[in-house]
């Protein structure tokens, strides 16, 4: 069976996609000097496949990468760049011998209705590279702890599940600092897992927001403090504090026009479980609350990024000062 010269890895796990393309490097033993990366959004891919076409220095082969391939895909980008597709269509039904192609297409779907996507469809390998489902993650867990004979208890591996959040790097990432705490031990529970797995920073700062907006300003600070101890930068929490207070506005402005809870689903491409607590989070604070903290947060920032307040003591004033 003759192998595959043009790889096309799409989905949305980048960390997969990332995985799958090292995989075809290591395979074909292609050294860094002949690995070229070019990005659809910033170059014209015509000049990757000029220099697909051109001969490897010094190898037997040589790999080129077209990552953020949008065109295989509904996906709009700022500034399109008129791809020569015809071309790139003609390579892939007559690909270089010496080249490996491999299309990067970090997004949930292709568009299979585009002439280059049915190309693609019968010359190249295909990888869809989704992230694990709870089951398969949970599974992943297991038998990464289970290499090193330790097990995990069922809250202990609930709680890891719940802090990663399916995202495929997190969970390797937070596995690898677990192995390392827990190599002497034989079993792993949830005081461990609170203790070493990072909590997703975004559900941090929801339940801030939350306690701000009960009124609980203790548990804010506590559970900030805790994020900054974990060496969370406090400008990244202060942003993603702004963001959710935008999205209780627009919520807010979404139901007063109408909208349901599958309408806000829709807009903002998310599960109808997350729009009802969007839309729960929203009906229980009033406008005038959330235009107020929101500008107190522009305030904020506006200081810190002119030296006038110390970052971490900024957000700090602001839990307090709700």
């Amino acid at each position: 069976m003759v192998e595959k010269r043009v790889y096309l890895f799409y989905g949305s796990d980048s960390y997969l996609i990332r995985s799958k393309t090292f995989q075809i490097i290591t395979k074909y033993e292609v050294d860094d000097f002949n690995v070229t990366i070019y990005d659809a959004e910033e170059t014209n891919i015509s000049n990757a496949l000029s220099d697909a076409q051109t001969i490897p220095f010094m190898s037997p082969m040589k790999i080129i990468i077209i990552k953020n391939c949008y065109f295989l895909t509904g996906e709009k980008i700022k500034k399109e760049i008129n791809h020569d597709l015809d071309a790139l269509s003609n390579y892939i039904e007559n690909p270089v011998e010496e080249t490996i192609l491999i299309l990067n297409a970090p997004y949930g779907k292709l568009d299979e209705r585009k002439a280059i996507t049915k190309v693609l469809r019968n010359k190249a390998e295909i990888s869809e590279c989704v992230p694990m489902n709870q089951v398969d993650l949970a599974s992943w867990i297991r038998r990464q702890l289970g290499k090193e004979n330790i097990k995990i208890e069922r809250e202990a591996l609930d709680e890891f599940l719940r802090r990663v959040e399916h995202d495929t790097e997190v969970a390797v990432s937070e596995m690898k600092k677990l192995l390392l705490y827990a190599e002497d031990l034989d079993f792993v529970n949830l005081d461990t897992i609170k203790r070493v797995i990072t909590k997703n920073v975004e559900d941090n700062v929801y339940e801030i927001t939350n306690n701000i907006l009960d009124s609980n300003r203790s548990k804010a600070l506590e559970i900030y403090n805790d994020l900054v101890q974990h060496s969370e930068d406090p400008l990244r929490i202060l942003g993603i504090l702004v963001n959710k207070y935008r999205e209780i506005l627009y919520v807010k402005l979404l139901i007063k026009d109408g909208k349901d809870k599958t309408d806000i689903a829709n807009y903002y491409h998310t599960s109808s479980g997350r729009a009802y607590y969007m839309i729960k989070n929203a009906q229980s604070v009033n406008m005038g609350t959330v235009k107020k903290h929101l500008r107190r947060l522009e305030e904020i920032d506006y200081q810190i990024k002119t030296g006038q307040i110390d970052k971490k003591i900024g957000l700090e004033l602001f839990i307090l000062g709700t």
